[in-house]
């Protein structure tokens, strides 16, 4: 088994001249695999033409740089991202495997839009936000590596769409954190349902900052305002972003929490 060979043993299984594509992923996968025997799977063509030999060999450390990039100029972005994801990748290589696929970008189908929204890291949130439709955003939503920061750069950053502002209201993870509802609420994007019904949810020191919002929307500040006039009355209950709803309370009328 390749997994069990130490470095000479490799060496020697590498330059036999009897390795496949499959020996020459699991050689470069082995802990035990150095730059030397790695530059020798590189000077062979047959192994060379499979995207995962290339890959490998792109993030292989010690690997040379100007090597590293000629093989990425091959890969296609599923294997860049691998590259600028990869533990081993050397700063340099990851950050130009990060650029190569940005620029791939504009050309990408929808479909690999999607794709990539789902799986990417930060270094590719702001290109994806940019340049992303609906599908692409909502596919961000579900990337494991977003955080809350994150999600706020796109309510605050971007004239995001309505039905995404909807769907992130109504998302099973993020509609319940208190900080992206206020943000949703100040978005002039915002349906004006939308927005009155996590309008109620905010204390009376929150509406006050929001009136100093100039982008508010009227039909918000004017909320805002009755909310305040109610409240100084004694008669407002505010209500609280319910996490049991499923849904955040994105589904119920203005008219229903006042």
């Amino acid at each position: 088994m390749i997994a069990d060979l130490d470095s000479r043993e490799l060496l020697e299984l590498v330059t036999g001249g009897g390795l496949d594509e499959v020996g020459a992923l699991q050689v470069l996968r082995s802990p035990f695999c150095t730059p030397q025997i790695a530059n020798l799977i590189a000077a062979n063509r047959r192994v060379l033409s499979l995207h995962g030999v290339r890959e490998l060999l792109a993030g292989f450390p010690g690997f040379s740089f100007p090597r590293a990039v000629d093989l990425m100029a091959t890969l296609p972005w599923v294997s860049l991202l691998g590259v600028a994801q990869a533990p081993r990748s050397q700063p340099m290589v990851r950050r130009h495997a990060e650029r190569r696929l940005l620029a791939q970008l504009p050309t990408m189908t929808l479909g690999e839009k999607i794709a990539l929204a789902r799986r990417a890291h930060r270094a590719l949130f702001r290109d994806l936000t940019v340049c992303g439709d609906l599908q692409v955003l909502l596919a961000l939503l579900n990337n494991p590596r977003m955080v809350e920061n994150d999600i706020l750069v796109i309510v605050n950053t971007r004239a995001a769409p309505p039905e995404f502002l909807t769907e992130l209201a109504r998302h099973h993870r993020w509609g319940r954190y208190r900080a992206i509802r206020r943000a949703i609420v100040e978005s002039p994007s915002t349906p004006l349902p939308l927005a009155l019904s996590l309008l109620v949810e905010l204390p009376g020191g929150e509406l006050r900052q929001l009136l100093d919002r100039p982008a508010l929307a009227d039909g918000v500040r004017a909320a805002a305002r009755a909310l305040l006039a109610r409240e100084a009355l004694g008669l407002r209950r505010v209500l609280h972003s319910g996490s049991e709803s499923g849904d955040g309370g994105a589904s119920k009328s203005p008219e229903d929490l006042w």
